[in-house]
């Protein structure tokens, strides 16, 4: 590899990043690693690209073989071409992916989850930083990501008729959202908020940016020997199912998610398979998803 030309190459991609339309920070770094890892698959295969301009149609489809070859999944190979189209619409270039991902026969993604990866039990307490602990708490209480958690302020989360109102400037995609207030606990956790912060700030301490107090959240869950907590947003959504279940339930007694012993949706009756959809449909749009499937990887 030369590394002249790959430092040249992340050059340009740090640069022409900046411009993507993503609008969060997570979603533009995401963009810049996984375009460097581009480059730098293309120098191993032989193409030496030192500037992201260089990127060309027939690069993806080796690009695409190559992936193929590592064994990655049908679902990342697919995160990679969404980057290289948003690439294409920056470089005012069309061509350079094909609009669908039928050409470069990748297969669709399946969900199959065989691991709960929800986290119930967490003392919070261990925390620290007062700020940090409160957006742990927002992602176990409201089922927030971890950036919504972060850059939460109090005065624009709209809260009426029991709801609170997430930003698109938080959100994954910049799709705002409604979330549920329905527990003690979450309205405890705003008046806990409202007493930490000045209004109009965020659960961003003051002169920090977005980026330092990513760097203060992941060193304090290493002090906690704590990791991948998007695991509390799991916990969110298997205790909203239980409820939601028993709200539209006639027997008003509701039943676990499958994750948590409960039936699957082949061995339930028609009733209750009618309100598991109703359920995973209401989470879909809670959560701050598209699609349906993914509600499997939560609840399975």
């Amino acid at each position: 590899m030369s590394k002249a030309k790959i430092r040249n190459a992340d050059y340009s991609i740090t640069q022409i990043v900046k411009k993507s339309a993503y609008r969060s920070y997570a979603s533009k770094n995401d963009m810049q690693v996984m375009l460097k890892k581009c480059v730098r698959d293309l120098h191993e295969l032989g193409y030496k690209v030192c500037h992201v301009k260089g990127f060309k149609a027939k690069h993806v489809y080796k690009l695409v073989d190559y992936w193929k070859e590592q064994n990655k999944s049908a679902g990342t190979i697919k995160n990679y071409l969404c980057k290289l189209r948003e690439l294409g619409r920056l470089l005012g270039d069309s061509s350079l992916v094909k609009p669908d991902n039928t050409p470069y026969n990748v297969d669709g993604r399946k969900y199959i989850p065989t691991e709960n990866k929800a986290i119930h039990d967490v003392d919070f307490s261990k925390c620290n930083d007062k700020l940090i602990r409160l957006s742990m708490e927002g992602q176990y209480l409201f089922g927030l990501r971890r950036e919504e958690s972060i850059k939460f302020i109090l005065s624009d989360a709209i809260q009426r008729n029991n709801y609170i109102t997430l930003s698109p400037s938080w959100t994954k995609g910049g799709i705002g959202r409604e979330v549920p207030i329905t527990s003690l606990a979450q309205r405890e956790w705003l008046m806990r908020v409202d007493e930490a912060v000045n209004p109009g700030q965020s659960l961003i301490a003051e002169g920090c940016s977005y980026k330092d107090q990513l760097n203060k959240y992941a060193f304090q869950t290493r002090r906690m020997r704590l990791r991948k907590l998007h695991g509390l947003r799991h916990a969110y959504a298997q205790r909203r199912y239980r409820e939601l279940t028993k709200y539209f339930d006639p027997n008003n007694q509701g039943w676990e998610c499958p994750f948590n012993g409960g039936k699957t949706v082949d061995l339930m009756t028609n009733q209750e398979s009618s309100i598991d959809f109703k359920v995973r449909s209401i989470l879909t749009r809670e959560l701050g998803h598209s699609r349906l499937n993914i509600l499997k990887s939560y609840l399975k």
